[in-house]
């Protein structure tokens, strides 16, 4: 007896929650028609008949026994319980919409984030084509882009700002991981006609006698010059630092100083024959490579990232013609 006046209850609370509910097309419908203050615009608004709005809100006004409209010749007006009903409707409604966009975002999971760094000549080469084919692989993630001077890139790695970087030695620190992207000669470089360039290859005590710009950072390309210096015999003092490639080329175009650099760098320069660029005796070569920190949480996305930029430098060193980043 006892479970059947208990279940017995819970059906009187569910029947008494069931006749409290109301039909969201028939809101729906309501307050657009309230809302334009005609059943002809709503007609247009909602593609449905005027005889189907009046229908199914003489059915509304019947389910909570009360008149929301006053139907007049221009159109309609709402009673004074209709203001309040729709009030109602459109917080209901609102919220109805809120609660869609909400599960939605819930079926995509949560926004994730990606950082990279790489420095002028391989970001402007490389990046744009790579980021155009992310976006469209994972148009969910906030991707952060910084361009810097190798040296700084180094530190953005190592600290923790960036979860990929292009950096420009292998990398030697247990906490961080590295994959080779490619390995590039670095060439004397200077405007068409400077005699520091008329050499068909420039010896590396000539360097010396060279007006020479170099990188300020201490890490990067500005270490691996100095190690070759190193090798030599002598250092050299420049004049002239810079973090700025665009910078160096500049100079080079306006003076008589020259810059240790890729041919990555200097391309349209050095296909005009604006700029020469020089090997060096003996030869100086950098690695390229792709890193981040071993602790770092490898999502989805930053594999894709790395498996991405990996994919357009084979592409490029196959096809010189695809160094922009579209692959093929």
């Amino acid at each position: 007896m006892e479970s059947e006046s208990r279940a017995r209850g819970k059906s009187e609370v569910t029947a008494a929650a069931a006749a409290n509910l109301l039909d969201t097309r028939r809101m729906f419908y309501f307050f657009h028609v309230a809302r334009t203050g005609s059943f002809t615009a709503a007609e247009a608004n909602l593609d449905v008949a005027q005889s189907a709005l009046s229908r199914q809100i003489r059915q509304l006004e019947s389910d909570l026994d009360v008149q929301l409209l006053e139907r007049r010749g221009h159109g309609v007006e709402l009673t004074e319980t209709g203001k309040v009903f729709y009030d109602a409707c459109e917080r209901i409604l609102g919220e109805m919409s809120d609660a869609v966009s909400d599960v939605a975002k819930a079926r995509e999971g949560p926004r994730t984030r990606l950082s990279i760094a790489a420095s002028r000549p391989f970001s402007g080469t490389f990046l744009p084509g790579v980021i155009n084919r992310f976006v469209e692989r994972f148009p969910n993630v906030q991707l952060t882009t910084f361009e810097a001077s190798s040296g700084q890139i180094h530190e953005m790695l190592s600290g923790g700002v960036v979860d990929l970087a292009v950096v420009l030695h292998r990398p030697r620190s247990p906490k961080i991981v590295g994959a080779k992207l490619l390995d590039e000669d670095l060439l004397l470089t200077g405007r068409a006609g400077n005699p520091a360039v008329e050499g068909a290859v420039i010896p590396r005590a000539q360097l010396l006698e060279t007006p020479l710009m170099l990188p300020a950072a201490p890490l990067g390309t500005r270490g691996i010059l100095e190690a070759y210096f190193s090798d030599g015999g002598f250092s050299i003092e420049p004049v002239l630092r810079f973090d700025s490639v665009s910078l160096m080329k500049e100079m080079i175009r306006t003076t008589s100083f020259c810059a240790i650099l890729p041919a990555m760098a200097c391309e349209q320069e050095l296909a005009s024959g604006e700029f020469v660029a020089r090997p060096l005796r003996p030869a100086l070569r950098r690695s390229v490579h792709l890193a981040h920190l071993r602790d770092r949480k490898q999502t989805s996305a930053m594999r894709a990232m790395h498996e991405e930029i990996i994919a357009s430098v084979r592409t490029a060193q196959s096809h010189p013609a695809a160094r922009t980043g579209a692959r093929p």
